[in-house]
């Protein structure tokens, strides 16, 4: 039988590892709090980041930067593949497709990009931040191109505000290295 020594010392115990884990967990996710407090879109940027688990493990700027960049490839292509499904599914209002086919390329280049920017990041962050304002304009070609062709699609548009906010995200992380 446990005696009531043991018994304490194993509830201090267990008691100090939640304890530090949990100043630990919080301490991780101040650079994610920071980056975002330096967006325009701060509420939108913590959702972006936070379920991602590489976010809060994140030890240093650069590192949440690289990893921040390369959420925006995965969702950014995400996004194209929504496009994917829309441009198959027989529910999908004809008049879009068109629309929806030119959008999918520049979010395969926006997500290109940002991968790339991802990569560029340690070594030039000028340049990877180059690469992010190269997303945006491809997201602005597909809202310039969904208007001239007089379509109003909603997801899409949801979509291309969504990866305004990665943008946004994007240049913050740039700008702080």
């Amino acid at each position: 039988m446990d005696s009531p020594n043991q018994k304490l010392i194993v509830s201090l115990v267990f008691c100090l590892a939640v304890f530090f884990s949990a100043s630990s967990a919080s301490a991780e996710s101040v650079l994610v709090r920071e980056l975002c407090r330096a967006t325009k879109v701060n509420t939108e940027c913590v959702a972006a980041l936070n379920p991602d688990p590489r976010a809060a493990k994140a030890t240093s700027h650069l590192s949440l930067g690289e990893i921040a960049l390369q959420i925006a490839a995965e969702n950014t292509t995400k996004r194209q593949e929504l496009l994917d499904q829309m441009l198959v599914d027989p529910n999908t209002t004809s008049s879009w497709k068109p629309v929806l086919k030119t959008c999918k390329a520049h979010f395969e280049t926006a997500a290109m990009q940002f991968s790339t920017a991802s990569r560029e990041l340690g070594l030039d962050a000028m340049s990877a931040n180059y690469e992010v304002w190269m997303a945006s304009d491809e997201i602005v070609a597909c809202l310039a191109f969904m208007r001239s062709s007089k379509q109003d699609i909603p997801p899409l548009v949801t979509s291309c505000n969504y990866v305004k906010t990665l943008v946004s995200i994007g240049d913050a992380v740039t700008k702080r290295l």
